[in-house]
């Protein structure tokens, strides 16, 4: 082949490349883009508007508005086939109102069972839009509790059907709520607060076996207790305390995810309202002795010996507390006041006034302290600047008796009569039930007549 016509080799390939569309095609490439990009742009737009409804009703509900609420929640339901949230807002809102006559007669709705089939269908399209929804599963624990209570309510009770003892088994509805929660459990396994929504259900049934195994997994997945509603602070009954503490000790090793020094100080706390001092202490101790910063735990178990009147060890511990200088102010706050009182116990003024001032510095606007220092000063016969503690005490927490109680004490020390009648009146028109502050203000106006100082 010769150099001419290898040159004129033509390839169609590069050509077809380089040609450019129709304009009719090109047209109709802008308008699809056009179109789709408006599209976009619509739903967009149309999500952000159902976003905002969603959101105005689950705030106005919260905030005690559910009146208000309840367009909102409508529309953001009605606006959109692909979410969950709203229809489960609803559904809330449904379950909250099936007690709220007000609500129902606000909106003409003539009984709560329309509320229970709103609540029903809310939950279900739910479940329909996501299938795994723990919230879903959970409410519908809690309509079908509500449903139960509307059943009885409008039914007719036998007394002598009840009977004394929890019931011998599950009945229809029982096994509606169990399942629903365990639903949900099985969704959010390390949720605790199904668990013991579960055990709330099975203690309000007489299930008392059943309800202790749930509250005691909540705990075991969150073993902070100061998250379970249902552990009372004072009197905690024998059975949960002892599944809790169980629970507590089973977490030390299923749930490595939350430090183990918290756990034992929550065993500490357990043992404290179980009132245990003695076990409260060696779990705080145990707490101290794992801890990276173990000045916070030494702060407790310092407050726990002073609590026991243990001043010595209480002193030692809370010396040991502060030296690191990384406790938090409120729990400083604290130490110091704690070891002002010991102090203030051993008659060493001049180290409680000091403590009390690093105290005071601290928390300017702590009542308790300018109480305690009031209660120096007076020890002292410093009883000017008792005085003006005692009013900082006053100012600063008005309802405080035992600050009238001490200052009323005072004026009566120091023959200043009349400012203790004031005092001795305003608190019986505080607490005008309490007869200890009547009979005071009786005897302070014999006092004073008398011929008591004014």
């Amino acid at each position: 082949m010769s150099e001419g016509k290898v040159g004129r080799l033509e390839f169609p390939g590069v050509g077809a490349v380089a040609s450019r569309p129709a304009p009719a095609v090109r047209w109709t490439v802008t308008v699809l883009v056009l179109i789709v990009a408006l599209s976009a742009g619509a739903a967009l737009v149309h999500r952000s508007a159902i976003f905002v409804e969603g959101t105005t009703g689950v705030s106005l509900y919260n905030s005690g508005e559910p009146g208000l609420a309840y367009p909102h929640l409508q529309a953001a339901v009605r606006g959109t086939l692909l979410y969950a949230r709203p229809c489960i807002d609803l559904g809330d809102m449904a379950v909250w109102a099936i007690d709220d006559g007000v609500f129902q007669r606000y909106y003409g709705i003539d009984d709560a069972w329309s509320l229970a089939k709103l609540a029903f269908l809310s939950y279900a399209e739910a479940l329909r839009r996501q299938p795994g929804s723990a919230k879903a599963w959970a409410g519908m624990g809690e309509l079908f509790k509500k449903v139960r209570t509307l059943r009885i309510k409008e039914g007719v009770l036998e007394l002598d059907a009840i009977g004394e003892g929890a019931p011998p088994a599950y009945d229809e509805e029982d096994r509606l709520v169990i399942e629903a929660y365990r639903r949900a459990v099985r969704s959010e396994p390390n949720n605790y607060f199904y668990h013991a929504y579960l055990g709330d259900f099975f203690d309000e049934r007489g299930f008392r076996t059943e309800a202790l195994h749930s509250y005691a997994r909540a705990v075991e997945i969150m073993p902070d207790l100061s998250w379970h509603y249902y552990l009372p602070r004072v009197n905690v009954p024998e059975d949960l305390y002892a599944a809790t503490s169980e629970a507590l000790q089973r977490a030390l090793e299923s749930n490595p995810g939350f430090p183990k020094d918290r756990i034992w100080q929550n065993m500490g706390d357990l043992a404290e309202r179980g009132r245990n001092p003695d076990a409260a202490a060696e779990y705080y101790q145990r707490a101290a002795a794992i801890a990276a910063d173990p000045s916070p735990y030494l702060q407790i178990l310092g407050a726990l010996y002073f609590t026991e009147k243990r001043y010595d060890e209480a002193e030692k511990v809370l010396q040991q507390a502060l030296e690191r200088g990384t406790l938090q102010p409120r729990m400083k706050t604290l130490a110091h006041t704690l070891l002002g009182r010991a102090a203030m116990i051993r008659g060493d003024y001049a180290a409680a006034l000091e403590q009390l001032q690093r105290a005071r510095w601290l928390n300017p606007s702590s009542a308790y302290v300018a109480l305690d220092l009031a209660r120096v000063y007076e020890a002292q016969k410093m009883y000017e600047k008792a005085e003006i503690e005692y009013q900082a005490a006053l100012r600063l927490d008005p309802t405080r008796a035992s600050a009238y109680s001490e200052l009323i004490n005072l004026y009566r020390k120091t023959r200043q009569i009349t400012k203790a009648i004031s005092l001795a009146q305003r608190l019986v028109e505080m607490f005008p039930e309490n007869q200890i502050f009547k009979d005071q203000l009786t005897a302070l106006r014999r006092e004073l007549g008398r011929g008591g100082t004014g």
